[in-house]
């Protein structure tokens, strides 16, 4: 059994159909949702309007507002920047 579940969602792409597949299926298995934005050093990233595309997408789903307070974090292929919430502390792998 699973406590919750990580979104990784692109920051130029933005939410995909598959993702509000996933995320129903979380919402209604009631796991804690922690979001990702994955990518976000690309040229053409836009994190802001594809966090708020996710509020919309949790709206549209009918969240409850404990599963709309979700974790979020930022990351890149050379930073990671979860920084937005410090309950997401930086990995501490090394590089391969």
């Amino acid at each position: 059994m699973v406590d919750g579940v990580m979104l990784l969602v692109d920051a130029a792409e933005g939410p995909l159909p598959q993702t509000r597949y996933v995320l129903a299926k979380a919402l209604e298995a009631k796991l804690k949702p922690i979001v990702v934005i994955n990518k976000i050093d690309r040229p053409d990233a836009r994190p802001q309007e594809v966090l708020n595309e996710i509020y919309d997408l949790f709206i549209d789903l009918d969240a409850d507002e404990n599963a709309t307070g979700f974790s979020r974090a930022l990351c890149g292929s050379q930073r990671w920047h979860g920084d937005l919430d410090p309950a997401i502390p930086a990995p501490t792998a090394t590089a391969l």
